[in-house]
């Protein structure tokens, strides 16, 4: 066998070597932290009207959360915030139109839940007198200081944790 034969053989082996090593090393995907992304509703959205408030969009079908799975963080105005787990329709994300249709659903069961859990039950509007704030109720969440028509969505802020979940809290303002 001439020099040339052998150093082909030997990088021919050396190449399968690394081959098969690094096809049988495991590749992870490391989670990583994202900086907090804020998507802001200029004039605000009423969670109150889902429909009216996709319509007042614009680029609806923007993704705008580029993960499939989020929890999102409901704390106004609740005494004891409520977390929900989201899905996106879509593997590559949530839209805009979906992320806010899903927001004021889930503002809409909230305060359902409250109503329904609670032995303090919400003043009409019209008993309420001089204070035209909502009552606090003592439901499952603690309900005080706005209906749910008085609500507007003016941003919403995503960030992705160390551990990879993907929490959406909101701007809400009454």
């Amino acid at each position: 066998m001439t020099y040339v034969t052998v150093s082909l053989l030997f990088v021919a082996i050396g190449i399968a070597v690394m081959w098969m090593w690094i096809a049988r090393v495991p590749v992870t995907e490391k989670k990583v932290a994202m900086m907090v992304q804020r998507i802001a509703f200029p004039g605000g959205l009423k969670l109150a009207d889902a429909n009216l408030a996709v319509a007042q969009l614009t680029h609806p079908d923007e993704i705008v959360i580029p993960f499939e799975h989020a929890t999102l963080v409901i704390d106004y105005p609740l005494t004891h915030p409520a977390t929900v787990k989201l899905s996106a329709s879509y593997p590559i994300g949530f839209t805009r139109a979906e992320l806010v249709r899903a927001i004021c659903d889930e503002y809409a069961a909230v305060y359902e839940a409250e109503e329904g859990t609670a032995h303090t039950k919400t003043v009409p509007p019209s008993e309420r007198g001089e204070i035209r704030s909502r009552n606090r109720t003592d439901g499952a969440y603690g309900i005080w200081g706005h209906d749910l028509e008085d609500l507007a969505l003016t941003a919403v802020r995503w960030s992705r944790k160390d551990d990879g979940t993907v929490m959406i809290e909101l701007h809400v303002e009454g």
